[in-house]
């Protein structure tokens, strides 16, 4: 082995050694969960509107009276304090935070960190009507996380609690946009058709999502109403415009297939030739779509004065009846036929 060879294999044995000591580290620092949650047991702190501090343990909650055990001298003593007077509650237990945003990062500690979540929620979710929004927050990435780890339902039931002790609507917003996709991921498919009506109903046609839409066009998709599936899909498509949409690559994808399934012609090709423009990746991240990716899709982009020339929308069969079978809308942009 020349000398350079020699200093690669060194240094990818350095490199290799560094690792397994960080990760020796990493375990070697790492509490015992058994200790993490003996203190997350441990005494809270009662901040009331007058500036006082209080420590101690719960002995009761109602929702409206905070009964404290707190030492006195020698013996126990127990204080309690009216909700409307109590400003915040401090709890121990805040310094495993980075730890948990660590297993977070990593599918191999994904289940110590719905645990430490779940610690999280039972240390705190009894007192959500007192908690400030910083502490509220942490139950949102709570939900995202179970939303985004495959597990739709614990989101449901999430978000169900904490929305109503939410007040930023950007906040509820996006909870309302996880809990239709957590309805529908968890085989909720009545409950995420209706609950994806009423979004559509609210949401801006051009706004900066896409998902309601998108979940009402899989849903006709799988049931094999094509000609209703093309339309939804197609809906959010025709009113975007440059901006960033979530979901706009699935509407275009339901759109592409329910053509073809049509048979309309030059309408798929014209579809995939946008959304290749627009920089849009098939999107295989949804089950239905896996390996679906047309043949107009994967080929070459056309020039913009091809596409032009691009034939309208024509049925071989039948011609489609409906401009749009979504309610309140009635009709949709000239630019899908353009």
């Amino acid at each position: 082995m020349n000398l350079l060879g020699k200093l690669r294999a060194y240094c990818a044995i350095g490199s290799l050694s560094l690792a397994a000591l960080t990760q020796h580290a990493f375990a070697q620092d790492t509490p015992a969960f058994s200790d993490i949650l003996a203190e997350l047991q441990g005494p809270i702190t009662v901040l009331l509107d007058n500036g006082n501090r209080q420590t101690g343990r719960v002995s009761s909650w109602d929702g409206t009276n905070l009964q404290l055990e707190v030492s006195i001298g020698g013996g126990v003593a127990e204080i309690s304090f009216l909700k409307d007077d109590i400003r915040d509650l401090g709890f121990p237990g805040n310094e495993y935070k980075q730890l948990l945003y660590e297993w977070m990062q990593s599918d191999a500690t994904v289940e110590q960190a719905m645990n430490l979540f779940r610690a999280y929620y039972q240390q705190r979710g009894p007192y959500l009507s007192i908690l400030n929004p910083r502490e509220i927050s942490l139950f949102v990435e709570y939900a995202e996380f179970a939303l985004a780890q495959d597990r739709p339902l614990k989101a449901v039931a999430m978000i169900d609690v904490i929305s109503p002790y939410i007040e930023d609507e950007r906040v509820l917003d996006q909870l309302e946009e996880s809990l239709l996709l957590a309805f529908f991921k968890g085989g909720m498919r009545e409950e995420a058709e209706a609950k994806a009506r009423e979004w559509i109903k609210e949401a801006p046609p051009s706004g900066n999502s896409a998902l309601g839409w998108r979940l009402l066009a899989e849903l006709h998709f799988e049931n094999e109403e094509f000609e209703t599936a093309f339309w939804t899909a197609l809906h959010p498509v025709a009113f975007s415009n440059q901006m960033p949409m979530n979901h706009l690559d699935a509407c275009y994808a339901f759109a592409i297939l329910a053509a073809e399934e049509l048979r309309l012609k030059g309408e798929p090709e014209r579809l995939a030739a946008e959304m290749r423009k627009r920089n849009l990746a098939w999107p295989e991240y949804i089950e239905i779509l896996q390996g679906k990716a047309p043949a107009a899709f994967l080929a070459e982009a056309e020039e913009p004065e091809e596409a032009e020339a691009a034939p309208a929308i024509e049925l071989l069969e039948e011609p489609i009846q409906t401009p749009s079978p979504i309610d309140p809308i009635e009709s949709l942009p000239t630019r899908i036929y353009n």
